[in-house]
């Protein structure tokens, strides 16, 4: 009896050995459980997608950058620092003290401190919002000429060829003129302080304006970069009581 249990148990062991595969102990991994996969590497064209914008060139063209002719002129720091701080304030009354009574406020005859203090914050017929308008001249520089300080500096400085109905002043520099109006378009050119010219048929109030750049080329911009030479300006003339503002006027 003991040669057959014997013989029983060799048999069995060598049918275990002929499928190759050993015992799995309860709860452990299985042989058939597949490795985690690697990433595969990102494309080429994935990659140039999140690639930076290569730089346009910054067009050669003449600059007119805000200067300030008035700082050394009798009065005129104290003139400006009471205008900013009326601006700052809104202060009606205060604008007003340095204001000439008859101030010209456009070319149809709206003038005087009654009209000027209507026109601040746009309660006249129409919606001027001077308080804004003068608020943007403050950054653009004070020219003077002929007992006139006037601000921005650009007025009576622009070449005598600019065409004062279509040319704009580029605010800013490394100012971006891209290919067409989205603002995704491939950048073409950045320009500094230049002058640019609106494109015929183009409405300068919009937020993507088409231009003409100083080489010739067409390209397109943001409308708040640029500035009409027209656009509203204050003068000042200095007389027995310092300085007063004579006008706050746009157009021709």
């Amino acid at each position: 009896m003991k040669t057959k249990h014997t013989a029983a148990a060799l048999i069995a062991l060598g049918l275990l050995a002929s499928c190759g595969e050993s015992p799995t102990p309860s709860g452990g991994p299985s042989a058939s459980s597949a490795a985690p996969e690697t990433p595969a590497p990102a494309s080429a064209s994935a990659e140039a997608s999140t690639a930076p914008e290569p730089a346009a060139p910054l067009l050669k063209a003449a600059s007119y950058p805000p200067r300030d002719e008035c700082a050394a002129l009798p009065g005129w720091a104290e003139f400006r620092g009471k205008l900013e701080k009326a601006v700052a304030t809104h202060d009606a009354e205060a604008l007003a003290a340095l204001s000439d009574p008859n101030v010209q406020l456009d070319f149809g005859g709206g003038q005087g401190l009654a009209e000027l203090k209507q026109r601040l914050n746009g309660q006249s017929e129409f919606d001027y919002k001077l308080w804004d308008q003068i608020a943007a001249l403050l950054p653009l520089g004070c020219g003077f000429k002929k007992g006139e300080a006037f601000l921005p500096w650009i007025y009576w400085n622009a070449p005598e060829i600019a065409d004062p109905y279509s040319a704009m002043l580029v605010l800013g520099n490394d100012v971006s003129v891209r290919a067409n109006a989205s603002p995704t378009s491939p950048v073409v050119a950045r320009l500094n302080w230049a002058l640019v010219t609106i494109a015929e048929g183009t409405d300068p109030t919009e937020s993507i304006v088409q231009v003409n750049l100083p080489d010739g080329r067409a390209g397109y911009m943001e409308g708040a970069k640029l500035r009409s030479l027209i656009d509203y300006r204050l003068i000042a003339e200095r007389g027995k009581k310092g300085w007063r503002i004579v006008s706050i006027i746009a157009g021709d």
